[in-house]
């Protein structure tokens, strides 16, 4: 059976359900970033559609509830060999890291 994404998002300030059981409890839901300097371009690349989805809901999390303007995704192994979640994303050792800023305002 096909896994099917809630196509009805609901975000706490909370964060309840980030990220989802189903994304926690397998390794291979993953985000890959590389950059072509020669090229001046990075590509995300996505091991699955739950993992760009989680991925997703750490972005709109930040710009309804964040206040600090700015988020920070990278790889990380503490124990047994295995990848840990920063902020709702499971890197491999091999990605770049990936930084994302924003006016802290609501002047906008």
């Amino acid at each position: 059976m096909k896994y099917k994404l809630d196509n009805n998002i609901i975000l706490t300030e909370e964060g309840y359900d980030m990220p989802s059981d189903r994304f926690i409890k397998e390794d291979k839901y993953q985000l890959y970033v590389s950059v072509n300097e020669a090229n001046r371009y990075a590509s995300l690349d996505f091991s699955s559609r739950l993992a760009m989805y989680e991925f997703g809901k750490e972005i709109i999390y930040e710009a309804v509830f964040g206040k600090g303007g700015f988020m920070e995704f990278y790889p990380m192994i503490v124990t047994d060999e295995k990848l840990e979640i920063i902020n709702g994303v499971r890197m491999p050792l091999e990605s770049a890291r990936l930084f994302i800023s924003y006016i802290d305002s609501e002047d906008e």
